[in-house]
């Protein structure tokens, strides 16, 4: 077992210098230090360059090109990761100073190919609400009900993944604006399963104007309906609770 794989992280950007900042100091600064940072920017045109450049020392790549998308840009960034582990993080969402080193550690005791953290989400007071570890059977995913019509969403940003098992299924999809990890997640899942481990990796920042909030396009993307009520959540929770404390007795 190699105890400090590298570790492959791509942040996708455009126009993000409102957050993006904190972002990248929330993967230079990781207690873990063999990773290879890649930026992938979509020509943007408002200060984003100048917040990369910044701190140009402590990225490993920048790619400053047109692309299609954010998940063209996550492609181009894996393409080009050396890395044992991938994760990506979005140009507005955190990580966890220990994120790295703790998700590592499990996965290589326990030969984990994908794993899952507990859901922490960002409002805009700043104020980080952890929403607990959930539990997702692998049916569950293979049958495309990870949305938030019924079991709800993996949190993209507390998922970390081999890179052996992303290459194996052909990548992510580009032809997805909104829901490429749900796609790669469904194909994940074909080859193994995901793990939930109680530990802290990624912090969603809820905030107006992200692409997320285009939920109508969202469903249209996975071809199913939108929903009033998501009953399906419920039973996420009361499952996700039993076996929590399953384990912890």
């Amino acid at each position: 077992m190699n105890s400090y794989p590298l570790v492959t992280i791509v942040t996708p950007t455009y126009n993000s210098e409102k957050f993006l900042e904190k972002t990248i100091l929330s993967v230079i600064n990781q207690s873990y230090k063999n990773i290879e940072y890649i930026i992938i920017d979509g020509n943007s045109d408002d200060g984003t360059i100048k917040i990369v450049k910044k701190y140009r020392k402590k990225i490993s790549y920048i790619i400053k090109e047109n692309d299609e998308g954010m998940y063209d840009a996550i492609k181009k960034g894996f393409s080009r990761g050396k890395g044992k582990y991938f994760f990506w993080v979005n140009s507005d969402d955190l990580l966890f100073k220990n994120a790295i080193k703790d998700a590592v550690n499990i996965m290589e005791i326990k030969n984990y190919k994908w794993i899952v953290g507990q859901a922490h989400v960002m409002g805009s007071n700043n104020r980080i609400l952890n929403r607990g570890l959930y539990h997702y059977p692998n049916w569950i995913i293979k049958n495309g009900l990870a949305n938030p019509c019924f079991w709800g969403f993996i949190p993209q940003e507390s998922v970390i993944f081999a890179s052996k098992l992303y290459r194996s299924v052909g990548g992510i999809q580009t032809r997805y604006k909104l829901a490429g990890d749900f796609d790669l997640w469904k194909r994940f899942s074909q080859k193994t399963n995901l793990r939930s481990v109680n530990i802290k990796i990624g912090i969603f920042r809820k905030r107006q104007g992200q692409l997320s909030e285009d939920i109508k396009k969202y469903f249209e993307e996975i071809n199913k309906k939108n929903c009033l009520i998501p009953f399906g959540k419920i039973l996420r929770l009361i499952y996700s609770l039993s076996i929590n404390l399953i384990k912890n007795s």
